[in-house]
């Protein structure tokens, strides 16, 4: 009893995951307050802030969460992403079972436990993160806004995807609780929630946010170059503004409210018509025949990706270094259109064609008249311009079929395609359904995109759409399943 307890103080609710100090974006060092003392500390300083809350996101990057399970990983299996000549039977062990949503295996378990574990370790940090914004508020200062508002919606964030993956989709009125939402830092078992409710905590979490992101330089528009160290700089790297505008449109969406998701979605589309922010990936980038200088993630069009820096090393063995790499289940010819540029992102490696590069970490190369040329690296897409088109287009597609094609056609011609004409709005949800995979192939959204649709069947599976909580869980909260 005395091991459960200790369990459920430490993982189930809301003890301090590992922070982080920092002297630069990309040089934490791993700093543990085990202690309220120690967290008073911590949060006596603008670094200790600063350091927090960049753990924050380092946590999220690791191959648990962001850096693999709910990208390429896991997510991506239960999505039917990988097949084909990947042998995933033989390769990866938990992935055959997930293959097939079985998951009561040993192995398939584990890693659905992990990433529940880590997800609520990220949103207890997350939380204590919360509670020091406004004891210690005198400490943030201007930096209040930026701080505090990048740390409710990285709540929000990461309930989401909880969300997505353990609970039912069901918005109805019978709907039953779920799994919960968890808003405070000290040891307490937040009840479940029906996923009406619970959209209601994550949007409530946005909308906060929204307000304390209005002093956030991407949408001022202030100069912040050398500001701090350039601490503000790189607001891709955070949830922005306009990201939390982007996960504002994903959750009203998958929450049925089609209204403000366009409304969410169009602010941010607006935001590069007008604002040149987040602006399509210049087609020479994405073509140029010297391979090691390709955008590979079109890192011009995040609204929020993670500063990966181990991706690399996590994508050894199944990308790269890998004498079986992953292989799409559909394959680029049956997928794209003969010009469309997302092509030029499947080579051959280890043997096989058609490896998809997305994720490859490219050294730099020498480029005529510039010298050596760095490309981009480390960035793991977690919210882009693309998804927001889709979203405008899907809901638009009942008051407006045209303007919804339009924004369809938009993201086409900057694909390299042609524009698409005389769509019904069914043809044009089969068609959105075509370009999740060909855009989002590898960061996670493809299962997504399925669960809303109630696709019964994927591929040759019947897809099962929510995942088991873990046993701990449901006997320590005594939860109802």
């Amino acid at each position: 009893m005395m091991k459960k307890n200790i369990y459920r103080l430490r993982v189930v609710c809301a003890v301090m995951l590992a922070l982080f100090c920092t002297t630069s974006c990309n040089d934490w060092l791993e700093v543990k307050p085990k202690t309220e003392e120690e967290a008073d500390k911590l949060f006596s300083t603008l670094d200790g802030f600063k350091s927090a809350l960049a753990g924050v996101y380092i946590g999220m990057s690791q191959t648990e969460l962001y850096g693999r399970e709910m990208t390429f990983g896991m997510v991506g299996v239960l999505g039917q992403e990988w097949g084909s000549g990947s042998d995933l039977g033989n390769q990866y062990s938990a992935y055959s079972y997930l293959l097939n949503y079985n998951y009561e295996q040993v192995v398939s378990k584990a890693l659905i436990d992990a990433v529940w574990n880590k997800m609520y370790e990220g949103i207890a940090n997350v939380n204590t993160l919360i509670q020091y914004s406004d004891l210690k508020r005198e400490v943030l200062g201007d930096y209040y806004g930026v701080v505090r508002g990048e740390a409710l919606a990285l709540r929000a964030y990461m309930h989401f995807d909880l969300l997505r993956l353990f609970a039912p989709y069901d918005f109805s009125a019978e709907a039953k609780v779920a799994i919960p939402y968890v808003l405070e830092a000290k040891p307490a078992i937040a009840p479940q929630l029906t996923p009406t409710k619970f959209v209601e905590y994550a949007l409530k979490d946005v909308e906060a946010a929204l307000e304390l992101l209005k002093s956030d330089p991407i949408l001022t528009g202030e100069d912040v170059s050398g500001v701090d160290n350039g601490y503000l700089a790189n607001r891709n790297f955070h949830l922005n503004y306009y990201a939390v505008l982007g996960l504002k449109a994903r959750i009203c969406l998958y929450a049925k409210d089609v209204t403000a998701a366009y409304g969410a979605a169009n602010e941010v589309i607006l935001a590069q018509q007008q604002k040149g922010l987040f602006p399509w990936v210049k087609t020479a980038d994405i073509t140029t025949t010297e391979a090691n200088l390709r955008d590979r993630t079109f890192s011009s069009e995040h609204l929020f990706a993670f500063n990966t820096t181990k991706l690399e090393e996590y994508i050894k063995g199944y990308f790269r270094e890998a004498s079986l790499p992953l292989m799409e289940r559909l394959m680029p010819g049956e997928l794209y259109e003969a010009d469309d540029y997302r092509t030029a992102l499947y080579e051959t490696y280890s043997g096989f064609a058609n490896v998809l590069t997305k994720f490859w970490q490219m050294d730099k190369a020498y480029v005529q008249g510039q010298g050596y040329v760095t490309p981009k690296r480390n960035r793991m897409p977690a919210i882009r311009i693309a998804e927001m088109y889709y979203i405008a287009a899907e809901a638009l597609k009942e008051s407006n079929i045209g303007e919804a094609l339009e924004m369809l056609n938009t993201l086409r011609v900057h694909r390299g395609l042609m524009k698409l004409e005389n769509l019904d709005k069914d043809q044009l949800q089969e068609e959105l359904g075509r370009e999740y995979y060909r855009e989002f192939i590898g960061e996670g959204q493809v299962f997504f995109y399925h669960k809303r649709m109630n696709t019964s069947i994927i591929a040759t599976a019947n897809a099962v759409y929510v995942l088991p909580m873990p046993d701990d869980e449901i006997d320590l909260g005594q939860r109802e399943q």
